[in-house]
């Protein structure tokens, strides 16, 4: 039996077909690993990275105006004022002398309302900064004889914006400067021998002035201050230069 198997695997083997390595026509593609097919939509990549860059960055500046306006809104809070006050004024009033003196220095008395209008501003320093005043002020003046009597009544109305310089730290306290114009009303009356002749006019007036101005806090629970002030004050009524020097108290809020 021996002699007749050792032919058969010998013909078998010769009869077989060689098989031989064939090249593929792609590589096998691992898991880790990506095709160049796969690595193509690449630039689309970079623009959806792009485009939710963008969205954070809009994001990012939705949240900061919205916290910038916070901020102003809490600003209003740590300063509920409302730059808002009422002030009496009394002093002197130097009227140009039609006797060719200096001036007669009579007294003046009047009033105030002062509105810090810079608050509506958004430029923190221009707050405490920028008000305008409306003002009245009344000064008279009679004199004359038993026979003779002229006497004269002055009112000044006016309206001046103001810039003040505060201290520092300090914004309740400062100088300040300011420009306006109005109306001085005058009225004479001529009395001779008890009878009197009137003369009324109205004259177009110039309003610049000076002085220092203080808001004292009166309590820690209100915004109740102490407002005052020491000023001179010039008034040009037709050619006719008045100078007043005064001070003034009253109320803020």
């Amino acid at each position: 039996m021996r002699t007749w198997l050792l032919p058969c695997l010998v013909g078998g083997l010769a009869l077989a077909t060689p098989a031989l390595a064939q090249e593929e026509d792609a590589p096998f593609a691992y898991p880790d690993e990506e095709t160049p097919e796969e690595k193509a939509p690449a630039p689309r990549r970079r623009y959806v990275e792009e485009d939710l860059a963008r969205e954070f960055r809009e994001v990012a500046e939705e949240e900061e105006d919205e916290d910038t306006r916070s901020f102003k809104r809490l600003a209003g809070l740590d300063d509920p004022n409302t730059g808002i006050a009422f002030e009496v004024i009394g002093g002197v009033m130097g009227l140009s002398s039609s006797r060719g003196q200096l001036a007669d220095f009579l007294p003046a008395v009047g009033g105030r309302f002062t509105w810090e209008y810079g608050r509506l501003l958004n430029v923190e320093p221009l707050r405490e900064a920028l008000w305008f005043d409306v003002r009245y002020l009344y000064t008279g003046l009679r004199e004359g004889t038993k026979l003779i009597v002229g006497d004269t009544r002055l009112h000044y109305f006016s309206i001046a914006p103001a810039y003040e310089l505060t201290f520092g730290s300090l914004v309740d306290y400062g100088v300040y400067v300011q420009a306006g114009g109005g109306l001085a009303y005058q009225h004479t009356a001529l009395e001779i021998d008890g009878t009197a002749t009137p003369v009324n006019g109205l004259k177009p007036l110039i309003q610049v002035g000076a002085g220092l101005r203080g808001r004292t806090k009166l309590s820690s629970s209100s915004n109740l201050r102490l407002a005052w002030r020491l000023e001179a004050t010039v008034y040009r009524r037709g050619y006719l230069f008045d100078t007043f020097f005064g001070a003034s108290a009253g109320t803020a809020f």
